[in-house]
């Protein structure tokens, strides 16, 4: 059975799913416009017939397949075992990268093009982007005839672009469904072509005993482990040990390598290197133990809703909130209205502040690109991010991945509509007029099309365009799209780029409206119910921490002293219950460490857990200085420490709140001297304030 590389994604894509898959979340998957899958339909339903399986379309909700389950498994295996030589595009470039990082000696182009049934010329032509996406990892591709092609470097930046591939072109499902059914050796295959061959830069066998011994680590981590951070550890390790017995050995800087074993991360990585040492039989440098300490507390710095208490979260949420104010008051638009903006950016950017704090390099292969297509955007994110984070240099690589979050928040919030589009040809007629009746019918945001023939460009100003097509090469315009008369899919797939790219641009160059227009008008009778009910939630909360408020002196008191007293106080008041249970929460939550604030003398503990039953921010104020673990891994000598504590099933607002409370700490440059301050009155009217003009905010 024959079928297309694109054929075959739309049935994996379906077949995956028992659930509706919109075309357009098909298109959106293989970047291709939504006429284009219409058209590929009428193959898949024959093959689909083949196998007694029936494709049924449902107006409004998607596609979905119906069948025996038995005949959805033959055809599932029937579309893996394809021989693959039907590469897209995307797939073969990924394969060829892959064969140039795994490969010890230079490769010819013919073996590469014979491999992947192609020309020796379009093998070039990828080798040419593959150039370019290699300069992000400070790599070379060095190519020469007679000589073949190979990828020189450090060996840090082969394993991170080796790494990088996998993790990008490879699903966190697939992957850990090849680690389940291959090394179990199962018959069926569950993944594609590419994805298995992904992971040929791997010996799978080892995999297996890679994974038992991270999954050892994992379960002694005092935090979740996500899947994406598990998967990027096991091949991270993989391709390490791969490594290291061809030879090829990482290094690490002696100073980074001592600041990184006073930590926690790095106890538990020697552990995982001593195991692994053993069941390779094989001697790891300690740099290796240095770069696993680092994906450890890389994941431990990720986004997850249940730790917004943790110290190491204090204010990215708020971080993340104050950009989104500067971005939507600069471009006068709505971006809170965006459902997925804010969580998107706190997942994040609490691995990138990271990064940026211990000056680990950011790739970003695409930042040039990103910094063209969106350039008015891109200096509004520059811009916010210097104010946000002032202390903090964030580089263009990093500016760029937040850009494409705003970008993509921009283009779900706003349909836009009305664009203008020149088209130019030679002459001004016959294919012009095709072209232009070809862009009015593909894609409905164009309104307007004029065209024009190349000698008639000088009289007119491209700012009266949205865009550019052209058939011919231009001098005189620098912004266009060079396409065929006929419009074929690739082409298609470049304007489609294009008209994103416009579409944000139109909004960066509103004019910046006041804050109060911002507000969204006319809304249903559900969305005011939920917004009073979100109203209520973040009063509730702000009521029963100012009820719960107090500051209180304990002298001649050490950090379990307070913790004792400010348990049976709380206990007493009926906040919560099991002081004890309590106690020893906040004594867990001290031996992790990283609770005293730099310069400062204020520690912050807290806790969540069922035995609280309402949120409370208490302050205790001692005699005498007392030194406990910081945040930056060193001593702070603390005169004052904050407890805050929190129900286990608190929701997402009670949460903000408090998170609101842990931010100030940081960001307010009077909240941390008032707290030392010792000044009971002065402490209560501070906290006091502070909420009450958080909840008017929340209710304006």
């Amino acid at each position: 059975m024959y079928m297309t590389a694109r054929e075959r994604k739309i049935l994996e894509i379906l077949l995956a799913s028992h659930q509706e898959v919109t075309v357009k979340e098909i298109a959106q998957e293989l970047d291709v416009s939504t006429r284009t899958i219409h058209r590929d339909l009428k193959s898949v339903e024959d093959t689909l017939e083949t196998y007694q399986l029936e494709l049924e379309k449902k107006a409004g909700s998607g596609l979905v397949v119906r069948g025996n389950e038995q005949d959805r498994s033959r055809l599932a295996v029937e579309v893996n075992q394809q021989t693959g030589l039907d590469y897209t595009p995307e797939e073969r470039h990924v394969l060829v990268l892959s064969r140039l990082l795994e490969a010890r000696d230079p490769i010819k182009l013919v073996s590469l093009a014979h491999e992947l049934g192609v020309t020796v010329a379009t093998i070039s032509n990828d080798l040419d982007k593959i150039e370019h996406e290699l300069a992000g990892f400070h790599l070379t591709l060095v190519r020469r005839r007679g000589y073949g092609v190979e990828i020189q470097g450090d060996e840090a930046r082969i394993r991170e672009a080796a790494g990088y591939l996998v993790l990008r072109h490879m699903d966190e499902l697939d992957f850990l469904n090849i680690l389940r059914d291959n090394i179990n050796q199962s018959a069926s295959p569950t993944v594609n072509t590419v994805s298995d061959q992904l992971l040929g830069l791997v010996n799978k066998d080892k995999l297996m005993l890679i994974e038992r011994n991270v999954e050892a680590i994992r379960s002694q981590l005092t935090y979740h482990l996500a899947d994406s951070a598990y998967i990027g550890l096991v091949v991270h390790l993989a391709l390490a040990i791969e490594r290291i017995q061809q030879g090829e050995l990482i290094e690490i800087k002696d100073e980074y390598l001592d600041e990184l074993r006073g930590t926690n991360e790095f106890e538990m990585a020697t552990q995982l290197i001593t195991q692994l040492e053993s069941a390779f039989d094989l001697t790891i440098p300690v740099a290796e133990t240095g770069y696993i300490t680092m994906h450890l507390m890389g994941a431990k710095v990720r986004y997850n809703q249940d730790s917004l208490l943790e110290s190491t979260s204090l204010s990215i949420a708020y971080k993340a909130k104050q950009l989104i104010d500067f971005v939507s008051t600069q471009l006068g638009v709505n971006l809170h209205a965006s459902a997925h903006l804010l969580n998107d950016l706190v997942v994040h950017l609490k691995p990138s502040v990271y990064r940026i704090q211990q000056n680990m390099d950011i790739q970003n292969p695409l930042m040039e690109q990103i910094e063209a297509d969106y350039h008015d955007l891109f200096s509004v994110v520059e811009e916010a991010a210097q104010a946000v984070f002032p202390h903090f240099h964030f580089p263009k690589e990093e500016t760029a991945f937040i850009v494409m979050h705003f970008a993509s928040a921009l283009l779900n919030l706003e349909h836009v509509q009305g664009l203008k589009v020149l088209v130019v040809c030679s002459s001004g007629i016959g294919t012009a007029k095709i072209l232009a009746a070809k862009l009015g019918r593909q894609f409905n945001e164009i309104e307007e099309v004029e065209h024009q023939s190349l000698f008639e460009l000088q009289a007119l100003d491209r700012d009266d365009y949205d865009l550019v097509v052209s058939t011919v090469g231009l001098v005189d315009i620098k912004d266009y799209v060079h396409v065929s008369p006929m419009l074929p899919s690739r082409d298609v797939q470049k304007i489609e780029h294009a008209l994103r790219r416009v579409k944000v641009t139109k909004q960066t160059k509103k004019e910046p409206k006041k804050q109060e227009s911002l507000t969204r008008q006319d809304e249903t009778l559900e969305t005011i119910q939920d917004s009073v009910r979100t109203i209520e939630r973040y009063a509730s909360v702000v009521h029963q921490l100012l009820h719960a408020l107090q500051v209180a002196h304990i002298p001649d008191a050490t950090s379990r002293d307070v913790l004792r007293v400010a348990s049976k106080s709380l206990a007493e008041t009926g906040s919560l219950e099991n002081e004890e249970r309590i106690f020893q929460a906040l004594v867990e939550r001290e031996e992790l460490g990283g609770l005293g604030i730099p310069g400062t003398q204020l520690a912050l503990y807290h806790a969540r857990t069922e035995d609280v039953h309402a949120p409370s921010f208490t302050v205790y104020t001692l005699d005498k200085q007392v030194a406990v673990p910081g945040m930056d891994q060193t001593e702070v000598e603390v005169s004052t420490i904050l407890l805050m504590l929190a129900p286990l099933d608190m929701h997402k607002e009670g949460l903000e709140v408090l998170s609101f409370l842990s931010s100030l700490l940081v960001e307010d440059p009077n909240g941390a001297k008032t707290l030392e301050s010792q000044d009971e009155a002065l402490i209560t009217r501070y906290v006091s304030n502070q909420l009450h003009q958080f909840l008017r905010k929340q209710i304006t």
